[in-house]
């Protein structure tokens, strides 16, 4: 590691202690913990159980996107990128990292796997981002009345995700026009990146179907999420319903694709104790289901580094 990247690496770790430490101040620790000791175990139990089938839907949509990936090797290299997804600071270290690991193994796995992994995590934010407007809008509507504060919220978010399409679009542009632009300094890395971008984009419209199926998939996976949000609820006996669970859960993912923090630490925290108050929730709740959902990490975290050290010592 290199001095500029220890740098991010400390001022991650840095930022995420200091947004915890801001959210314990204004939450009371010992109301956190009173929650986490009444939380029922059998409903937590299910609900981690949800996790790993949620990683079959992801290795799922991998395999559609990568015609040449068997399942097995998907979820496989799924696995690992959660891995590095939690132990790396940055949203995509983990696709990069599971992209990085199958070609240094596989040779033959090379051969479009930047446009798959690229295709991947595209559809998957597509689908993200089409259930945070809709959340958004839900919010409007229902709630916009009861909570002024949460509907000017609303109304910020969509524009926020309405520029973040136009700015994509952009890129797409761009990219189709930067072929003969220079890869010299910063200006090649981000051609170099937007010409991976239109690549992928060139490769799968001629496979609409594939993108179809994809992004069901991460339809089902964010329902399936949202699920899971709403059984964290039921286990920590917050008095909150599906519909509110289905806002919480893209608000949130979509705060912890900003890569200013390790494993979402302080940011998920912050952001769950926001929106249970705005939604007149107790904060202390927020924060325990912050602490559980990271508790439910650990399992998959070191399955996929069990994973990466057995492909990376194991006789070919």
């Amino acid at each position: 590691m290199n001095g500029k990247a220890a740098g991010v690496l400390v001022a991650k770790l840095l930022l995420s202690v200091g947004l915890l430490a801001l959210v314990l101040a204004k939450v009371d620790p010992a109301s956190i913990v009173e929650v986490l000791l009444k939380a029922d175990p059998w409903l937590v139990a299910l609900w981690y159980a949800l996790v790993p089938v949620n990683m079959a839907l992801v290795a799922w949509r991998w395999e559609i996107l990568s015609p040449g990936l068997s399942y097995g090797t998907a979820l496989k290299y799924t696995w690992i990128g959660v891995f590095f997804g939690h132990v790396l600071p940055g949203s995509i270290a983990g696709d990069i990292a599971k992209g990085v690991s199958l070609a240094l193994k596989d040779n033959s796995a090379r051969s479009g796997l930047a446009a798959s992994i690229v295709a991947d995590k595209l559809v998957g934010l597509a689908a993200l981002i089409l259930m945070f407007d809709l959340a958004c809008a839900v919010v409007y509507l229902l709630y916009g009345d009861e909570y002024v504060q949460i509907r000017h919220l609303a109304v910020i978010a969509l524009v926020l995700s309405l520029a973040g399409m136009i700015a994509g679009v952009v890129a797409m542009i761009f990219a189709a026009r930067g072929e003969s632009a220079t890869t010299d300094g910063r200006a090649g890395l981000v051609v170099r990146a937007v010409q991976s971008l239109a690549g992928a984009s060139k490769f799968y419209s001629k496979k609409p179907a594939l993108l179809l199926r994809a992004f069901a998939i991460s339809s089902a996976s964010h329902v399936l999420n949202m699920a899971a949000m709403y059984l964290s609820f039921r286990a920590l006996r917050v008095d909150a319903g599906m519909l509110i669970a289905a806002v919480v859960y893209p608000v949130l993912s979509v705060m912890l694709l900003i890569p200013i923090s390790i494993s979402g630490i302080g940011v998920r925290d912050a952001t769950l104790a926001v929106l249970f108050a705005l939604f007149g929730l107790p904060a202390a709740s927020g924060v325990a289901l912050s602490w559980l959902a990271l508790f439910a990490a650990v399992p998959n975290v070191a399955i996929g580094g069990a994973i990466q050290l057995w492909e990376m010592y194991r006789k070919r």
